[in-house]
């Protein structure tokens, strides 16, 4: 501007003709535009003068138009000149009035204000041909659930609110129309089959004045016609955070119980230490006085036909008084069940974190401590770690860039337009993206895939089809952001830092820019634009993993579900098959044998007295009686068994119940004191309330 100045100054005084970069010259008469209304408005009905924009002068100062009034425009006190264009290297611009003329400010040393004010009036009461393109995802464009180029007003999105503010701005009326159908083939030509192409293209014709969206601006789009900016995205990419979907994600979630230890340091906790800590355990506490690992057992001999019938309790009935049918005798335990028994103690105590038992060798006792010090550690590992895992689950693929990506071996999912920036910006081989279904080309854009949208459905960390599938998908982070607003794809989530800022932007026709360009970039300028981003922006209702304390989901838990029920299942199996085989037993002939002394799961007597096969056991004398009448007292054949005497038992009558009954009864409770192979019984009253 100053040396544009010092050019048109000779000796102070301005050069009528302007500057020699843009001289001024004497617009030709034409009385055809004459004779335009606006022009003989804006000239008071009058034609204008005919020296009007020869030579640099103030034509408009206290003359023309808004001039006159007593707050005249800037514009009115500047000199300007008509100047022609294909000899003017200085800002110039044709005129409002006069198609075949344009003038400059910029050749008389002045600014232009005066094309700035005019634009927006030669915008009123204009009807727009406008084409509305509905965008696949994100939330920052137009959308409507009938797609693109629908003629209805369900439109919504802060960009169609923008447009419509612009318009009750500027005073023009929107007109929404489909670009015309034959002009398909041409726009496929160039562009491809992207619907958001074809209204570029349209309206770089000038077939359309704008389209409403959120288009990414890229260099072929601008080469074509003009666009405004909206706004920048900032574009990542997108992994899973460590879970999948489906049949996957139930067996994933299955294996995270696994997933605090190694596979090799699993082997060595279940199937070496565990076992090998209750088997030196036996080793320490056998055959203790009151030990959980006695020598010997009580036995119950019962000798019969088995029955001929299908009634057990018939079958009782017919020997009741056979007083031969029963004894007691003593006999080793096996070796293998004590073995059996440690080694699921041993479990137990891992899971109880403590080892219940009660230890009475001095040695036993510091092998507990090893036990102990065991299950400590290691629950406390594996709690920690698996609280982690469940609640935070770190990002499996270790990715934060295209560079490790790349060198993973990995593929990816994008939108046309983001996989054209990313291969022109870090050079990356094409191959490296998911074709479109349609077209063969890196990248989605076919119109009816719902591009943005495909680019989540397609992302499979474990997938064996590239030209399908992607290990990572790029994306703008409001397309992210969409998808959680709804609750979808929770499971994916960005790493690293933004690969690019993609502009964001609405083409415009080159006969409306100038105008449309002034009004969208005043109310861009007042922050009209953000605060309609504002209003939309949306929330995420997927849950909160980001902070200690998140609930875990049922999905989570499936390997919780899996291992408690599939033990209550086996427990199940279990329980058939013992009951399958004591049946079996009673019907068949010969002596059977069972065993008269019960302990619960940590080899401790049970509270309540014991009846088998109708027989309820004393162990201080070393008897059976019959329970529910004065039946025959069956003793002992060995008298060594029988250390404390033969004391009567009193029976159950029918005002006693056995312990699953009201009444109060007398049972009797074994203590830890063990001698020989009895139980020294304490006299107690239980009563269920």
């Amino acid at each position: 501007l100053l040396l544009t100045s010092a050019a048109l100054f000779t000796n102070g005084q301005m050069e009528p003709r302007g500057n020699e970069a843009c001289p001024c010259i004497d617009p030709p008469s034409t009385t055809d535009n004459i004779t335009n209304s606006r022009i003989r408005k804006y000239f008071g009905g009058n034609s204008p003068p005919v020296d009007y924009g020869v030579n640099c002068s103030t034509h408009d100062e206290n003359r023309y138009g808004d001039c006159k009034s007593d707050d005249p425009p800037k514009y009115c006190e500047r000199s300007w000149c008509y100047v022609d264009r294909d000899n003017c290297n200085l800002t110039n611009r044709y005129s409002e009035y006069f198609s075949d003329r344009y003038f400059s400010y910029a050749t008389c040393g002045y600014l232009d204000s005066f094309t700035y004010t005019h634009r927006r009036d030669s915008l009123k009461y204009e009807t727009l041909k406008v084409g509305y393109n509905s965008n696949s995802g994100g939330w920052k464009g137009a959308y409507n659930k009938n797609g693109s180029f629908a003629i209805n007003d369900a439109w919504s999105g802060p960009i169609v609110d923008f447009i419509q503010m612009a318009a009750d701005s500027a005073g023009f009326y929107i007109k929404r129309m489909a670009p015309p159908e034959w002009l398909r083939n041409g726009s496929k030509d160039f562009f491809g089959a992207s619907n958001f192409d074809f209204c570029v293209y349209a309206t770089s014709l000038g077939y359309l004045d704008m389209c409403v969206a959120s288009y990414t601006i890229n260099m072929k789009r601008s080469s074509i016609t003009n666009m405004f900016e909206t706004e920048s995205d900032p574009v990542y990419l997108i992994v899973h955070d460590g879970t999948v979907d489906g049949w996957e994600t139930f067996w994933h979630n299955c294996l995270l119980l696994g997933q605090p230890f190694s596979y090799g340091s699993w082997f060595l906790i279940v199937f070496f230490t565990m076992p090998m800590m209750g088997m030196l355990m036996y080793f320490h506490e056998y055959d203790n006085p009151g030990t959980a690992f006695p020598r010997n057992e009580v036995a119950l001999i019962e000798s019969g036909d088995g029955g001929d019938s299908n009634d057990v309790e018939k079958d009782k009935e017919d020997n009741k008084d056979d007083k031969d049918s029963v004894e007691i005798m003593s006999r080793k335990i096996p070796m293998y069940k004590h073995l059996i028994t440690a080694t699921y103690m041993s479990y137990m105590s891992f899971f109880e974190g403590a080892y219940a038992q009660g230890v009475v060798s001095l040695s036993g006792k510091i092998h507990l401590m090893g036990i102990a010090f065991f299950a400590m550690i290691v629950l406390a590992v594996y709690t920690a770690n698996l609280a982690a895992i469940l609640t935070q689950e770190a990002n499996l693929s270790g990715i934060d860039g295209i560079d490790s990506a790349i060198k993973k071996g990995y593929n990816f999912c994008a939108e046309r337009m983001i996989a054209d920036i990313v291969i022109d910006t870090y050079g990356v081989d094409p191959s490296y993206f998911v074709p479109d279904p349609e077209d063969g080309k890196p990248g989605f854009s076919c119109p009816s895939c719902k591009a943005r949208q495909r680019v989540f459905d397609f992302l499979d960390p474990t997938h064996s089809d590239k030209s399908l599938y992607c290990n990572i998908a790029i994306t703008k982070l409001e397309d992210l952001d969409a998808m959680h607003n709804r609750g979808y794809h929770c499971n994916k989530t960005k790493v690293g830092d933004s690969l690019h800022y993609a502009l964001e932007g609405i083409p415009i026709f080159s006969g409306r820019a100038d105008a449309l360009i002034s009004v969208f970039q005043e109310l861009k300028g007042k922050g009209e634009m953000t605060k309609k981003l504002a209003a939309f922006t949306p929330e995420s209702i997927c849950p909160d993993t980001s902070g200690e304390g998140t609930a875990l989901t049922r999905e989570q838990l499936s390997g919780v579900w899996i291992v408690t029920f599939g033990v209550a299942i086996i427990a199940l199996l279990v329980k058939g098959i013992v009951t399958y085989k004591r049946r079996r037993r009673a019907k068949s002939p010969g002596k059977t044998i069972r065993t008269l002394r019960r302990y619960d799961q940590w080899g401790n007597p049970p509270p309540y007295e014991v009846i088998i096969g109708g027989y309820r056991y004393d162990a201080e004398g070393h008897e059976l009686r019959k329970v529910g009448g004065q039946g025959t007292t069956v003793t002992s054949n060995d008298e060594s068994d029988r250390p404390y005497g033969n004391e009567e038992i009193e029976p159950l009558t029918e005002d006693h119940t056995n312990e699953h009954g009201s009444q109060s009864t007398s049972l009797r409770r074994a203590d830890s004191l063990y001698k020989g192979f009895f139980h020294v019984t304490d006299e107690i009253k239980v009563r269920k309330d």
